[in-house]
């Protein structure tokens, strides 16, 4: 089993439990990846290596659940930022939490030493 698809699905099983059953795996990137000032729908898709477009729906679908706000950026008053409300945070929290618990799990599994080298053998190959 491939080990995006693994934590993905382990995402996907635990929102729901966490009070999130409206966030799917793709809205953990865009939720993870706002800075806490805001971040402009741009870089997101950037981050993401996905197009403008795409971000922009799942901004739009965040917006509406109401985990998202769109905000006048600090720098250019022309451009929007994407900024976390206070139910995006306590998602953001959830997601990071549910990642720590699957990574406590896989070090259970591989041991702690294996599941860093795989970590660094996964960034280098990314690098």
């Amino acid at each position: 089993m491939q080990l995006n698809v693994a934590l993905t699905g382990a995402l996907h099983e635990r929102l729901p439990d966490a009070g999130f059953p409206d966030i799917r795996p793709p809205h953990c990137q865009v939720l993870r990846g706002i800075e806490p000032g805001g971040s402009r729908l741009t870089d997101l898709a950037a981050a993401a290596r996905m197009t403008k477009q795409s971000m922009g729906a799942l901004v739009d679908h965040l917006q509406a659940a109401g985990y998202v706000e769109r905000v006048p950026d600090r720098d250019d008053a022309r451009v929007k930022a994407i900024r976390l409300t206070p139910r995006g945070e306590h998602a953001a929290q959830a997601i990071a939490d549910i990642g720590t618990q699957i990574e406590t799990e896989w070090a259970h599994k591989i041991g702690r030493n294996r599941l860093e080298q795989l970590r660094q053998a996964l960034a280098a190959i990314t690098a």
